[in-house]
């Protein structure tokens, strides 16, 4: 859709696919039971509905090296890695940039769901978050640098996902056969446990030991990688109660559950910061952060003394190491990110 609006537009638009992984029977399946992203659906899309020229661009070894390789090493380290911010950062929107510059081409566009603006709080262009809140993605492009509303054109940022797919179905797409995407395309979440398993776990037949906070065992598990702060289902250890997963202990083969409040925090820190949060930010002027893509933006405030460190308002139960806090002025425009420590 966002190639059909801006060839509606008047631009000379040409599609550039890049061939990241191919799940596991996928080949198999009928091209309209296919996510919208998978390479049978966009060449139809692109050879008989849109009608523009478009390749397909090699990028497995990058993702391999880039994404799946950081992501299994982040488990292995206690720490839940956010694959899609880095796969935008590192993968899609550089490989395209790069693509772009070498063909002379003035700009890329996507399909993300969020605009360009201005904030009059920090004085910087970023992105608004989408207009369809469910939808938005700015914070999945809170990593991505290098880019600017003229090298970058997000048609879709001003729509909500019903409208785009209503506009979707006049133009002829087969929208009732298009699914969507929900989570990372090479792992699903009911299966991240096997993912995991062959990297580090196989050797060693002991089971790992579920602990609550005071020590006191739990029960036992096969594995606790895959499991992250915050988890309520999928660990399989019955407490009477609902436990939440607390802490991964990869080395001691531990996992601590809890209640669900013992997971509220009113301070975090921050790791590789981007934008703004680099340099020391006034106090007066309001800042939020968004801790998970899904999340409303909670007001925060810069530490004086330790500018990694940010304090929350109101104490909060999203807050898991290796993920990324998102920050926004007071009219919802992303200015920097981190990745929590």
């Amino acid at each position: 859709m966002t190639a059909w609006l801006l060839k509606k537009a008047g631009y000379e638009v040409h599609g550039m696919i890049l061939r990241l992984w191919e799940s596991e029977g996928e080949t198999e399946r009928p091209w309209t039971e296919r996510t919208c992203c998978h390479v049978p659906m966009v060449d139809y899309l692109c050879t008989n509905i849109l009608r523009i020229p478009h390749e397909i661009h090699e990028s497995a070894q990058s993702f391999q090296e880039k994404v799946i390789a950081p992501f299994k090493e982040g488990y292995k380290s206690a720490r839940t890695p956010n694959p899609c911010t880095t796969c935008n950062a590192e993968i899609k929107i550089r490989t395209l940039l790069n693509l772009a510059k070498e063909r002379n081409i003035p700009a890329i566009a996507t399909g993300h769901y969020a605009s360009w603006a201005k904030s009059s709080d920090y004085g910087t262009e970023g992105l608004r978050i989408g207009r369809d809140r469910g939808k938005d993605q700015s914070y999945f492009l809170a990593r991505t640098e290098g880019i600017t509303s003229r090298n970058l054109l997000l048609p879709l940022g001003d729509l909500t996902k019903e409208e785009v797919r209503s506009m979707a179905a006049s133009a002829g797409f087969p929208v009732s056969g298009m699914l969507e995407n929900q989570e990372a395309c090479f792992i699903s979440e009911k299966r991240i446990g096997p993912f995991l398993v062959p990297l580090t776990d196989s050797s060693d037949p002991l089971p790992w030991k579920a602990l609550s906070p005071e020590g006191n065992l739990l029960g036992t598990m096969r594995t606790g990688l895959g499991l992250t702060r915050g988890q309520r289902r999928g660990h399989g250890i019955a407490g009477g109660e609902r436990l939440y997963v607390l802490s991964v202990n990869p080395g001691l083969r531990e996992v601590i559950l809890g209640q669900r409040e013992d997971l509220f925090a009113s301070h975090f820190e921050i790791q590789d910061p981007l934008g703004k949060i680099r340099d020391p930010l006034p106090e007066e002027r309001p800042l939020s952060v968004r801790l998970r893509s899904t999340m409303a933006p909670v007001q925060c405030r810069m530490d004086r003394s330790v500018r990694t460190r940010f304090h929350l308002d109101t104490p909060h139960d999203g807050i898991v190491s290796g993920q990324v806090a998102a920050f926004y002025d007071r009219d919802e425009i992303l200015i920097g990110s981190g990745i929590i420590a």
